[in-house]
């Protein structure tokens, strides 16, 4: 058993005023700096539909059931403003995804009409499947509120996933005319319970992240 947190700083460093860069062009994990063209794009565009692949099937599965250990995520998290456009105002998204960057359900998105603004989530997850532990609602208007979320190891289909690592995805931004801040960290389903509160990078808008996983 092991869980972990990642995160890396921006890729670009000196892109050109005006370019227009695709998300997909870049690593899917590490957190984004605000200013940056990375990512950016207009927020008229809608982005192209992503195919929602379902996980290969995994020893143990019957009938969509708990694959492995059975137990529940429960992740906290707190944002912080980044001093964006709208500031305090901003949106959220959270999913996990496997170590290869496969989609596997969301947790939350708070956001409402100005889903399309999470560039990262739109670019990785399957927006239309969101999976049986979802939250949404709408835009937050200040960054006071606790996070708290569930994952009982379901996929977005409500089938349970194998024992083993996973990546969390949180994403937060201010603004809608350009990517806001995503930090990506380690997390794993398996046989042992912990309570991890993960290591942030100072400059994630983060206040705190636990994740505690509860095997039943």
């Amino acid at each position: 058993m092991r869980a972990f947190a990642i995160a890396a700083l921006a890729l670009c460093a000196s892109c050109a005023e005006h370019e227009r860069v695709s998300p997909s062009s870049y690593p899917s994990s590490g957190l984004y700096t605000p200013g940056s063209t990375l990512g950016a794009s207009d927020p008229t565009d809608t982005p192209p539909k992503r195919i929602c692949a379902s996980l290969p099937p995994a020893p143990g599965a019957v009938d969509g059931g708990a694959v492995g250990t059975s137990g529940t995520l429960t992740i906290e998290y707190m944002t912080k403003t980044y001093d964006g456009l709208y500031a305090p105002r901003n949106v959220t998204a959270v999913w996990i995804e496997t170590m290869n960057e496969q989609y596997v359900a969301t947790l939350e998105v708070q956001a409402a009409v100005r889903r399309k603004d999470l560039v990262y989530f739109q670019d990785h997850a399957c927006v239309d499947q969101l999976g049986p532990d979802a939250i949404a609602s709408a835009t937050l208007r200040t960054h006071d509120k606790m996070h708290v979320l569930e994952w009982t190891g379901l996929d977005f289909e409500g089938k349970g996933v194998p024992d083993g690592d996973y990546q969390l995805f949180i994403e937060m931004t201010e603004t809608d005319l350009e990517p806001g801040q995503l930090t990506v960290f380690g997390i794993a389903k398996g046989p042992e319970s912990y309570i991890l509160p993960m290591q942030i990078p100072l400059e994630a808008p983060l206040v705190q992240v636990t994740a505690t996983w509860a095997v039943q």
